[in-house]
């Protein structure tokens, strides 16, 4: 700020009583984060996601000098506990204003526009108090701030809101006691439904990463979003010698690594290219050799043809003689065909017999499996009869020891004898009851022995207890 601003005049200026209403941590329709630790004594101050994110924005857009606005919202008192608090809801930048590095002032038209915009688009809300940058030189209020606080926004509940753009740290500053003071924390508040936009902001100004955040320009960071547009708007200068030898040499690089590729394909292509050869080779001669194969073959069929041919002519002309007539050579034709035939058709049944005894071998196979697992069945079917077998006869000699009627092979009792093995054993548990009892007896009695013959403690008398005190703990009582 600089003494210029001493001569702006304001127009009348009206202020309306606080408000009151629930904070809006305390109502479930808000979410709210802070933004540091709130002290006890700090003035309690609401800020929207949307005014923190527009004021970013704007501190951002040019942090070679300073920049302001003002923030509009309500002066409250809290209607649970009497405690006054602020809630802004709107900020509007100052567009006519005078500013340098270290300074910022606002003018007659500035403030006047200011005032217009309020309104015209927000005549509900008050002015709350005003906000700045302080490019690279931290969170503080310079004289010229001071003036501005004391003479602009002097009422107790408006405050001043400073940002770093560059240190990326923020503050609120409070009346207190006549003096300005900085508040330890705030309060950033969305609708319940922002509550994840809200946690990406607090998020953002507290410089924490957030690796979920992405999407379209309007999902970016106020700080992002400034950094792009700096860097399209960045004017393009001639490339230094220093560029140019940075560019040469990582185009050097890339030559390099790009040769290296280029080899790299080269030689792999060539060991490619001799192993398609290899096999080329390979093909070609078992394609040779299965041609001389199947030469060979054709040969052999053609050598079993002919010698066919010939043992039938032979047969034929062994029994043809010289100057017989052709129905003569037709009947032995005939007969050697059909001797022939009778040949191939015995041939086939006996290749069909063959193939039906090699069946029914292993047919018969298969049964002799079945019936040697069927006779280990039968084995073990024989055991346990005998097993069962001996099981009958023990059982038979027990009922006959015990003689216990009703069992399969017992005999009779004999007279007299029936119920004596039940009767032994009602006695002895008769006996061990009797002497449990008597047992149990003597030791009662021992116990009242040893009782009666311990000595009976005596009380000596001791001091009486102090007054007020009540009586001491082994003291005898005594009924008055």
């Amino acid at each position: 700020m600089s003494g210029e601003s001493d001569d702006i005049l304001f127009d009348e200026v009206t202020y309306r009583e606080p408000q009151r209403l629930r904070r809006p941590d305390r109502d479930r329709g808000y979410a709210c984060l802070a933004y540091g630790t709130p002290g006890p004594e700090d003035l309690a101050i609401f800020i929207d996601r949307q005014t923190v994110d527009a004021i970013e924005r704007h501190a951002l857009s040019d942090t070679t000098v300073e920049l302001g606005g003002i923030v509009l919202g309500r002066e409250c008192v809290d209607e649970e506990t009497g405690r006054p608090f602020v809630w802004i809801s709107e900020a509007i930048e100052a567009k006519h204003f005078e500013n340098t590095q270290a300074s910022f002032t606002y003018t007659h038209d500035s403030w006047g526009e200011i005032t217009r915009e309020r309104d015209q688009s927000h005549p509900e809300l008050d002015i709350v108090g005003w906000y700045h940058t302080h490019p690279n030189f931290g969170i503080f209020l310079s004289g010229h701030d001071v003036f501005i606080q004391q003479h602009f926004f002097g009422q107790p509940l408006q405050v001043a809101y400073v940002v770093d753009p560059i240190r990326q740290t923020r503050g609120f500053f409070q009346w207190r006691a006549g003096d300005l003071r900085q508040v330890e924390g705030y309060y950033v508040v969305a609708p319940r439904q922002h509550r994840m936009a809200l946690a990406r902001t607090v998020d953002e100004l507290e410089g924490v990463p957030n690796p979920e955040a992405g999407g379209g320009l309007g999902a970016l960071s106020p700080r992002l979003e400034a950094e792009l547009i700096a860097m399209l708007n960045r004017p393009q200068s001639a490339s230094s010698t220093v560029d140019r030898g940075q560019s040469a040499a990582v185009f050097s690089l890339l030559g390099m690594v790009v040769g290296v590729l280029g080899v790299a394909l080269a030689l792999w292509i060539a060991t490619l290219t001799g192993q398609v050869r290899e096999q080329t080779r390979a093909l070609t001669g078992l394609r040779a050799e299965l041609y001389r194969a199947n030469e060979d073959a054709d040969v052999g069929q053609a050598a079993e043809r002919v010698r066919a041919k010939e043992q039938a002519l032979d047969a034929l002309l062994g029994e043809v003689r010289v100057g017989d007539s052709d129905e003569r050579f037709l009947d032995v034709y005939t007969r050697l065909h059909a001797e022939r035939d009778r040949a191939v058709a015995e041939a086939a049944l006996v290749e069909q017999v063959g193939l039906d005894l090699v069946s029914k071998d292993r047919q018969l196979s298969q049964l002799g499996r079945r019936l040697e697992a069927q006779g280990r069945a039968l084995a073990r079917l024989e055991e346990v009869e005998e097993e069962a077998a001996r099981l009958k006869a023990a059982n038979a000699l027990l009922a006959e020891q015990l003689e216990f009627p009703g069992l399969e092979g017992g005999a009779r009792p004999a007279a007299g004898g029936a119920g004596a093995l039940p009767r032994k054993y009602a006695i002895a548990w008769y006996s061990a009851v009797a002497g449990w009892a008597v047992a149990v007896l003597l030791g009662l009695g021992m116990v009242a022995l040893v009782a009666r013959t311990l000595p009976t403690p005596v009380h000596e008398p001791g001091p009486a207890p102090p007054p007020g005190r009540g009586h001491a703990p082994d003291a005898p009582h005594r009924i008055e």
